[in-house]
Order: structure tokens, then sequence, then C-alpha cells
């Protein structure tokens, strides 16, 4: 029951107006039960905070990361689906040991406790998410590209499975396959974003979250594509792939 969040600007965004969508996203859906930011700093390197609490009762996260400014966001607003795992290292989002990525993960994988022994060794927490992670690293060093790596990890591990990651080098890499909580991609007064629709089927979200968007764009069940800058036509999925199941 997790919410995503990525945005990316052609100018740096002080993180408060990424604290102000957050903490809405996190009000008006299930999420409270942890939660992560992820950006670029100055040298393109990927910066990461967690924590086990939710956004709104986390008082730490002001004063830690009061002056950051990034053009590029993914954030990750946690309801576990297991709620004996909330815990510190289960929230999200995962940062790779080069910080070339971050990776974040809505839904829940069913197949992962048939590949948690593989990757045993590799895992900090207890979550369904973070097999996921593991999977998706595995995929990429098998030489798949980053976006297949994504379809694949969805279709391995079934269930639904929104997934977003964060790029050193590149722009931020979208998946969709939640058909409970529709990812949609939009422009918001110049910045371009993507997120979850709060587990609910209207467009509720644009009412009362992001009442300027524009350009909106739901993105296909099954598909995978790149977020790019704030476009003036809307979004083309002409080379996104899509993969029925």
């Amino acid at each position: 029951m997790c919410e995503l969040l990525t945005v990316k600007g052609d100018e740096n965004i002080p993180i408060e107006w990424i604290f102000h969508y957050a903490k809405l996203l996190e009000e008006y859906g299930f999420a409270g039960f942890g939660w992560g930011v992820a950006w670029k700093n100055e040298n393109g390197e990927i910066k990461r905070y967690r924590a086990v609490e939710g956004i709104k009762n986390d008082n730490l996260a002001p004063q830690t990361l009061r002056g950051i400014q990034s053009k590029e966001y993914l954030v990750h607003l946690r309801k576990p689906s297991l709620m004996k795992s909330i815990a510190y290292y289960n929230s999200q989002p995962y940062l790779n040991y080069e910080t070339s990525f971050a990776f974040a993960h809505n839904g829940y994988f069913i197949h992962h406790e048939q590949h948690r022994a593989y990757f045993a060794e590799q895992l900090e927490g207890t979550s369904d998410s973070e097999v996921g992670y593991q999977y998706y690293l595995k995929k990429l060093k098998d030489q798949f590209g980053p976006q297949v790596s994504l379809e694949l990890t969805h279709q391995e591990l079934g269930g639904k499975a929104n997934l977003m990651v964060l790029r050193k080098e590149a722009g931020s890499l979208l998946y969709a396959g939640n058909d409970d909580n529709r990812m949609y991609m939009f422009n918001l007064e110049g910045i371009q974003c993507a997120a979850t629709s709060l587990h609910s089927q209207d467009d509720f979200i644009f009412q009362t979250i992001f009442p300027t968007a524009s350009n909106i764009q739901q993105i296909p069940l099954f598909t995978s594509c790149e977020l790019t800058a704030a476009q003036k036509a809307p979004f083309s999925f002409k080379e996104c792939s899509m993969e029925q199941k």
C-alpha cells in the first residue's frame, strides 16, 4: 500500500517542495510506516535518506535534510504488506553500493520467498521489496538492459509491482504493474513528475494533491519507460516496451 513519487526539473528544486507533496501523499494514502528519499547531488551521485517513521512523524528529517537542492528526486512512502516487517532496513528506496541508482517498489512480490535463500548474503532486511531489488541487480549483472530488468523482475516475482529507479547518468525509469495503484506521469508547473494514485481508481490525486498538473498521462500496465524533462506536448509511449501478463 506504498506510494511513489519521482520528479525531474530543469532547475534545482528545494527539498521542502518535496516534503510538501510527500506529506500530502502520505496523508491521503495508506502510508506512514517508514519513508525515504533519494536525490542526485551536484556531482550527479545518488544520495539517500530513510526512516522507520512516516514523513509526518519524522522530526529528524527537516533538520538533517535542510538546504538540499536537486533537479531529481525519488520518494517512497511505506505501508508494508506485512506489518511485522516495519523496520529501518525495510524502508526504501534501496541504494546500490556504487551509489549509481536508487530503487523503490510499491506492491507485493508473491514469489519473494522462493528467491530469498539465493540472495541471503545480500539482504539486510526482511521485505519482499528487497528481494525484488536484489533480483533487479542480478538481471543487470546478467547484461540485461535496465528497462528489461525491471520487467523481468516483475515477471519472475509475480504479484503487483510499481517500480521506480533513480539513475546517476540517465533519466529515472518507471514501471507500472499494479492495477490497484495506477501510475501517472504529468507536468507540474514546469517540473516533470510521476506518482502513484493513492490506491484510488478516480482522479482524486489530481483534484486534491496536484490540482495544477497538466499533460497527465496514465502509464499503461506492464509498461516501462524513462522519465524525461518537462515536455510541452503530451508524453508518448512509443519507446516504451509492454509485456501483457
